[in-house]
């Protein structure tokens, strides 16, 4: 069994100067997912990222959470088409330049 990375949400709350209830609404709009231990919220280590985004969305820019849920997918998708645009250029280039 793999063990995963947490941070505890009231650290992480702390550290960038949110309220709780703010990762809380993240969580309900299943934007990021809370792992609870013994009553005390945590965050997957792969979850920063996303979460480290919709605080600068939130923060900076002042965009709702339903803003951010669709900001979040919207470059999910981007990055995803990108991947799948870069595997296909990659294919290219290998049957272009086969000998033949």
């Amino acid at each position: 069994m793999a063990t995963q990375k947490l941070v505890a949400v009231k650290e992480f709350c702390r550290h960038h100067k949110i309220a709780l209830e703010f990762i809380q609404d993240l969580n309900r709009n299943e934007i990021i997912e809370l792992v609870m231990i013994k009553r005390t919220g945590f965050i997957a280590e792969e979850d920063l990222h996303s979460l480290e985004k919709a605080v600068r969305l939130y923060h900076d820019l002042d965009i709702n959470i339903e803003g951010i849920q669709t900001i979040l997918h919207l470059l999910s998708s981007l990055e995803k088409k990108e991947n799948e645009i870069n595997t296909l250029r990659n294919q290219l280039d290998f049957y272009v330049s086969a000998p033949g």
